[in-house]
C-alpha cells in the first residue's frame, strides 16, 4: 500500500514539474513575442522616420510608367507619384536635373515602387530599363510577307494595317516614302531592325515611316539617282532590278554579275525570263499564291501582264524590298555579256552565267543532274 502511495506521489510531481515547465515556456515565448513585436513596431517607426521625405534601399514591387514625347520632369513627377515610385515630386525634380534637363527619351520604363529620388531619376536617364520593341524586317520580303509581322509585333490587326497603307497609297508624304515610288511603297521600305517605344510609336504608320526614310537614307548614301540616270534608267527601275537581284540570289558576287545580265537582256529586246516575277505578277493580278506551281500553259500565254517569259521590258513596280547590297548591284553592274543565270545548286544558291542558248542549255542539264542527285528536292520541278 505504501508503494501504491509513493507512486502516486511521483506521478503527481512529474505532472506538476511539466505544467510548470509548460507554464514556463509560453511565458518565455509570450514575453519573446512581444519584445519582438515591440521591435517590429519600433524598426517600423524608425523606418517611417527615416523615409518622411524620401524612400531608401533598392524599390519593392516591379511597376512601369508611360513618358510622354515632351513630358517634362514635373509630369514624370506626377506619374512616379501615381505609381508610388517617390516620396517627394520635388526632390526627384531636383535629383533629375541634375542628370538631364529633361526625360531623355519617351516611352515605356521599367521601374519599382519605393524608390529614393536619386534613384528613380539615375534609372530613368539609363537607357536598360526602358521597353523597347525590335522590329525585324528581312531582306527580300514583299509586302505580304510584312503585313503579318508588322500584325505580330506591333499587336495590330489585318485592318489597321490595311488602312494604314490605304492611307499611304492617297498621300504617300505621310511616311516620306520616295517620290519614285509613286504612291505603292513596295521596293521602297528598307529591310532592317528597327527600334521602337511601345505604346508611343508602335503603330502601322510609324513603322511604314522609320523603313521608307530609312530606304532614303541609303538611297542617298548611294547615290541612287544619278547612278540610275548613268545607266539610262530611272530611280525606280533600278529599284525593279535590285528587287529581282535580290529575289534570284543570295551570293554577294552574283549580284552585279545579275545586275548585268537584267541589263544586257533589255537592251536586246529580250524578255527577261524570271521566274520570281512572273510569281510577283500572278499574285498581285490575280491573287494565285506566290508558291503555286507554274503551268506551262500560262509560260506561253502572251495575254498575261506579268509573263516575263514572253513579254519584254520590266516589271511595273518592285517584287520585293531589297537590301543595299542588292540596290548597289543594281547601280554596279560588272562587266560581262551574260544574258542567262541558273541556280545549280539549291542547297548552296550556287549560279552560273551563260552567254549563249548553248551555255544556258548546259546549266540547265547540270541543274537537272543536281536534282536527280538530291531526290528531287522543291524548286526542282
Amino acid at each position: 500500500m505504501a508503494d501504491q502511495n509513493r507512486n502516486g506521489w511521483i506521478a503527481s510531481e512529474a505532472s506538476r514539474k511539466a505544467k510548470s515547465a509548460v507554464a514556463v515556456a509560453i511565458s518565455f515565448i509570450v514575453l519573446v513575442s512581444g519584445l519582438g513585436f515591440a521591435s517590429y513596431k519600433g524598426y517600423s517607426v524608425y523606418m517611417d522616420w527615416r523615409q518622411q521625405d524620401d524612400y531608401i534601399g533598392n524599390g519593392d514591387q516591379p511597376v512601369q510608367i508611360v513618358i510622354q514625347n515632351g513630358d517634362g520632369w514635373a509630369n514624370v513627377a506626377d506619374l512616379l507619384m501615381a505609381q508610388d515610385v517617390i516620396k517627394d515630386p520635388t526632390l526627384f525634380e531636383t535629383e533629375a536635373l541634375k542628370l538631364a534637363s529633361g526625360p531623355t527619351s519617351y516611352g515605356t520604363w521599367n521601374l519599382k515602387t519605393h524608390l529614393p529620388a536619386a534613384t528613380a531619376a539615375a534609372m530613368l536617364n539609363d537607357p536598360k530599363n526602358k521597353v523597347i520593341l525590335r522590329l525585324t524586317i528581312k531582306e527580300g520580303l514583299r509586302m505580304d510577307q510584312i503585313e503579318p509581322i508588322l500584325m505580330d509585333s506591333l499587336q495590330v490587326t489585318q485592318d489597321q494595317v490595311d488602312q494604314a497603307l490605304t492611307a499611304v497609297q492617297a498621300d504617300p508624304t505621310i511616311i516620306g516614302l520616295n517620290p519614285a515610288a509613286g504612291n505603292n511603297p513596295e521596293g521602297f521600305l528598307f529591310p532592317d531592325t528597327y527600334l521602337m517605344s511601345p505604346p508611343i510609336d508602335t503603330t502601322v504608320t510609324n513603322a511604314l515611316t522609320l523603313m521608307a526614310k530609312e530606304f532614303n537614307s541609303v538611297s542617298t548614301a548611294l547615290n541612287l539617282d544619278a547612278k540610275a540616270q548613268d545607266l539610262g534608267l530611272t530611280t525606280q527601275q533600278v529599284v525593279v532590278i535590285a528587287s529581282i537581284i535580290e529575289s534570284e540570289v543570295n551570293n554577294p558576287d552574283d549580284r552585279p554579275k545579275v545586275a548585268r545580265a537584267i541589263l544586257n537582256r533589255l537592251k536586246a529586246g529580250m524578255p527577261l525570263g524570271v521566274e520570281s516575277a512572273f510569281r510577283y505578277g500572278r499574285l498581285i493580278t490575280d491573287g494565285t499564291a506566290y508558291d503555286d506551281p507554274i503551268t506551262s500553259a500560262s509560260q506561253q500565254d502572251a495575254s498575261l501582264p506579268y509573263n516575263y517569259y514572253i513579254n519584254t521590258g520590266l516589271p511595273p513596280v518592285p517584287i520585293s524590298n531589297p537590301s543595299k547590297e542588292a540596290l548597289q548591284a543594281a547601280v554596279n553592274p560588272a562587266d560581262g555579256d551574260w544574258i542567262y543565270w541558273v541556280t545549280v545548286n539549291l542547297k548552296t544558291g550556287e549560279t552560273q552565267f551563260a552567254s549563249d542558248e548553248a551555255g544556258y542549255q548546259a546549266l540547265e542539264d547540270q541543274f537537272k543532274q543536281w536534282c536527280s542527285d538530291n531526290g528531287e528536292p522543291t524548286g526542282c520541278s
